[in-house]
């Protein structure tokens, strides 16, 4: 049986072990001066991170070099880690906010027959934002994004 949790722990630096039987470690995600990385192995052999500075899931997994699959024993049932399902909630909350920003603005856009800079760096920002929520819920989207420069 493959043990998820001996793949990751060699990927991570700045280890210490909890008394809970979970450990602390330097979130392989954004610049970690101290231990912000929870990680914990569940009874099922699943392996889940929280990063206390608020690094997604799925950014954490591509930083290490692995794939959710890789977090899970192979007989086990669960699809994903618990916590990978609040990423895609607050990704999703993320895209909704958005998404009102988004037509407010082109309602906007629409009445003046006009689009400024502002407006358009914003629809930009806008369109960042849900493909950062898009890519921190492990989702690839049905069409790629492809940012172009304004003329």
């Amino acid at each position: 049986m493959r043990h998820p949790i001996a793949l990751v722990l060699p990927r991570l630096e700045g280890i210490t072990l909890l008394h809970d039987g979970s450990w602390m470690a330097k979130c392989p995600s954004h610049d970690d001066r101290s231990a912000s990385l929870h990680v914990t192995e569940r009874p099922d052999g699943r392996v889940i991170f929280h990063c206390h500075a608020g690094c997604g899931g799925a950014a954490i997994v591509e930083t290490l070099g692995l794939r959710f699959a890789d977090l899970r024993p192979d007989d086990c049932e669960h699809a994903a880690p618990g916590h990978v399902e609040q990423n895609a909630r607050e990704s999703l909350r993320s895209i909704g906010h958005a998404a009102l920003v988004t037509v407010t603005l082109l309602n906007t856009v629409a009445a003046k027959k006009i689009v400024t800079e502002k407006q358009a760096d914003l629809a930009g920002r806008l369109a960042a934002e849900i493909q950062g929520a898009i890519d921190a819920a492990g989702i690839k989207p049905a069409v790629a994004y492809e940012r172009r420069a304004r003329p």
